[in-house]
C-alpha cells in the first residue's frame, strides 16, 4: 500500500496545511494533522521483503522533495502494527515476511494532538519521522523533522509576538505572515488591544504621581531618578516573564518544580536589586549629596527589582493555571502593574524621608 496526495493547491489549502508546499508558511498549525504529510510508504504485514523492495524501487512520490525514512507495516484494516528502517529492509532475507523484521514497539503521534506538544516530544527522540494515527490507530500520515522545525519556528514567533502585546484571532494564518502581509487595518487589530491596556496603565501611573505631587514638589530631585527606577523594574520583569514562558513552552517548568523556580527567581531578583540598589544609591549620593535620598533610591531599586521578578513570574503562572496562554500575558500588562507599584513604593518611601530631605 502506497499513499500519496493528489489534491490540487486549493484543496490542500482547505485541508489546513496538509501536504502544502509554497502555501505552508501562510497557515498557523494547531494540530498534528495540520502539518502531517499524507505521502508515506506502507506495506501489508503479509508482504515479503523481496516484494517490499520491489514496490519501493517503483515508488515515485508526487512531491519531489518527499523523503522516505521508514517503511510502515499495517494489517488488512490499515492499523499500524510495525515499522522498519530502510537499512533493516535491505539487510533482511528476501523470502521472509516483513512481520519478522519490523519493530512492533512504535512511537506514534495522534492526528488531533497539539502540534506544539508533539514538536517537543519529537525533539527528544532520535527519529527523522514519526507516524500519525487516528483515534482507531489507523495510519493516516507521517510527520517529518523538517515539518517540525517549521512548527518550532512558528511557535517561537507566536510567543515573541504575543509577549510584545499582539493579539491574534485568525487561527488559520501564520503569525509571521499576519504581521508582515496583512492589511494595515488587520495589523492594527493585532497590535492595538494590549497597547490600549498599556495606555490605561500609564494614565493610572499618572494619577499615582499626582497623588504624590506635594512630595515631588518638595524634593524635585526625586524626579531625576524616575526613569532609572521604571526602566530597571521593566527590564527585570521582562527577563523573569521571558524565562518562565520559555521554560514552560519547552517543558522545563511544570507544576512539580514551579515553586522551586519561583523561589529561585525571587532570590535572583533580590540579588539584582542589591547590586543595582547599591550602585543607584551611591550615584544619588555623589550627585545630590543627600544620604537620605540615596537610601530612598537604594530601597526603591531593591524593592522594585524583587517585586518585578515576582510579578514577571507569578502572573504568567496564574494565567497558565486558569487555562490561558501565558505568552498572551504580554510585557505591556506586566510592565503596567510593575510601574504602578514601583511609583507607590518610591513616593511612599520618599514621603517617609521628607523631613530629612528638606
Amino acid at each position: 500500500m502506497i499513499n500519496d496526495c493528489h489534491q490540487d493547491a486549493s484543496d490542500k489549502l482547505n485541508l489546513g496545511g496538509v501536504c502544502m508546499d509554497e502555501d505552508y508558511d501562510t497557515i498557523h498549525a494547531n494540530l498534528v494533522k495540520d502539518v502531517m504529510d499524507e505521502i508515506y510508504f506502507a506495506v501489508n504485514e503479509e508482504n515479503t521483503i523481496e516484494d517490499t523492495i520491489s514496490q519501493f524501487r517503483h515508488y515515485r512520490p508526487e512531491a519531489e522533495e518527499t523523503t522516505i525514512y521508514y517503511v510502515y507495516v499495517t494489517d488488512n484494516d490499515g492499523h499500524l502494527i510495525g515499522v522498519m528502517s530502510l537499512r533493516d529492509l535491505l539487510n533482511a532475507r528476501g523470502d521472509i515476511p516483513v512481520s519478522r523484521v519490523m519493530k512492533t514497539s512504535i512511537i506514534t503521534l495522534k492526528e488531533d494532538e497539539d502540534v506544539e506538544i508533539a514538536a517537543r516530544e519529537m525533539s527528544d527522540l532520535p527519529y527523522r519521522a514519526l507516524p500519525v494515527v487516528n483515534w482507531d490507530d489507523r495510519l493516516v500520515g507521517v510527520v517529518r523533522s523538517e515539518e517540525m522545525l517549521d512548527v518550532v519556528e512558528e511557535e517561537a514567533s507566536e510567543d515573541i509576538f504575543k509577549s510584545a502585546g499582539m493579539v491574534f484571532s485568525d487561527a488559520e494564518v501564520s503569525r509571521s505572515y499576519a504581521i508582515l502581509e496583512s492589511s494595515a487595518f488587520d495589523i492594527l487589530r493585532i497590535r492595538l488591544p494590549w497597547l490600549m491596556f498599556a495606555l490605561a496603565g500609564g494614565l493610572i501611573a499618572g494619577v499615582v504621581i499626582e497623588g504624590y505631587e506635594a512630595t515631588l514638589g518638595t524634593v524635585i530631585a526625586l524626579a531625576f531618578f524616575l526613569p532609572v527606577i521604571m526602566d530597571m523594574g521593566g527590564n527585570v520583569g521582562t527577563q523573569a516573564s521571558t524565562i518562565f514562558v520559555r521554560g514552560l513552552a519547552v517543558g522545563h517548568i511544570d507544576d512539580k518544580n514551579a515553586i522551586r523556580h519561583f523561589i529561585s527567581e525571587g532570590k535572583v531578583g533580590l540579588m539584582i536589586g542589591l547590586v543595582v540598589g547599591i550602585i543607584g544609591g551611591l550615584v544619588a549620593y555623589l550627585w545630590q549629596g543627600m544620604i537620605e535620598l540615596a537610601i530612598v533610591i537604594f530601597l526603591t531599586l531593591l524593592s522594585v527589582c524583587l517585586l518585578a521578578s515576582i510579578i514577571g513570574f507569578i502572573i504568567p503562572w496564574i494565567v497558565n493555571k486558569v487555562g490561558y496562554d501565558p505568552a498572551a500575558v504580554s510585557d505591556p500588562m506586566i510592565t503596567t502593574v510593575k510601574d504602578v507599584t514601583a511609583l507607590i513604593i518610591y513616593f511612599g518611601l520618599a514621603a517617609l524621608f521628607i523631613p530629612a530631605l528638606i
